[in-house]
């Protein structure tokens, strides 16, 4: 599944917000995340965010069962320049368990600014259980991604 956002901000405004370490650790401190670090490493051919992330999360019937609440997930985002945009891909696991939530971005310019698109997937290699597990995590991404981009437009002002 595929989240869209537009922004009367350039390609440049939104991409630096997007990369800046302190920016990315206030809005997961912000959205209700239990702690947050994050690190930036620039090169030539792209930027490569890595981040870890702890959240709590209320977990509906079976899951509540067989899951712990609060989890830590990795987090590794790699932007590539792409013409007068930016393109990439994303990677989040979460730690001790087999669940693998992953997808590819791009930020291109608008007549009126930009838009932002990210894509979502979520595997989970658990017997019985597998394709709920996905269900719930792809509806718990899905929901953050939207939260996140609405953190980012009040940022922007």
């Amino acid at each position: 599944m595929t989240v869209h956002a537009e922004f009367e901000h350039d390609v440049q405004a939104v991409h630096d917000a997007l990369t800046a370490p302190q920016f990315l650790v206030d809005r997961s401190l912000a959205l209700g995340e239990l702690c947050a670090d994050c690190n930036v490493e620039d090169s030539e051919e792209c930027t490569t965010i890595s981040m870890v992330r702890e959240v709590g999360r209320a977990l509906p019937g079976v899951l509540a069962r067989l899951f712990d609440p609060v989890h830590v997930m990795d987090m590794t985002e790699k932007w590539q320049p792409d013409g007068e945009g930016w393109r990439g891909d994303w990677t989040m696991t979460v730690r001790g368990q087999p669940v693998t939530i992953l997808g590819s971005f791009e930020l291109v310019p608008t007549n009126g600014g930009c838009r932002y698109s990210v894509s979502h997937q979520a595997r989970a290699k658990i017997s019985f259980v597998g394709s709920q597990v996905q269900k719930f995590i792809l509806g718990q991404t899905i929901k953050g991604a939207n939260d996140e981009l609405e953190y980012l437009r009040e940022y922007l002002g």
